[in-house]
């Protein structure tokens, strides 16, 4: 009986550990992820023109960053652009009706999502213009 029940201590100790170093693996991971700064550095600046809209984004990271879509009212990216470490890119995006744009604009109505690829993460993003 003194045998079953040191089995069963150490086999209950033994799932625990486990268990414990797979909680731990998995908080380092998400530490990680929330450390990369990536939302506070990149500048956006918005310069519209005629039926186009350009967007020149700065990444002072050390890594590629891939803009996958730019979508709004009234504004697409015609097709995913790369950014590469530490440069500014320009990138065109299509305003489909340039007045209801504008109108977006001047009501403070104008909200962009952004989709980015970076480190094997895809995330997505929101902007006000």
């Amino acid at each position: 009986m003194k045998t079953v029940g040191l089995i069963a201590f150490i086999a209950v100790l033994s799932i625990e550990l486990i268990f414990m170093n797979a909680l731990n693996s998995l908080n380092q991971g998400v530490s990680q992820l929330s450390n990369i700064n990536i939302f506070s550095q990149p500048k956006m600046s918005f310069f519209a023109e005629g039926n186009k809209l350009e967007v020149c984004i700065n990444n002072p990271e050390n890594f590629p960053v891939i803009v996958c879509s730019i979508n709004g009212k009234e504004i697409s990216l015609p097709s995913s652009a790369v950014i590469p470490a530490q440069t500014a890119e320009n990138i065109t995006l299509h305003v489909n009706n340039y007045h209801e744009f504008y109108n977006n604009i001047k009501n403070d109505n104008c909200i962009i999502f952004i989709k980015l690829h970076f480190l094997n993460v895809t995330v997505c993003t929101s902007e006000r213009i």
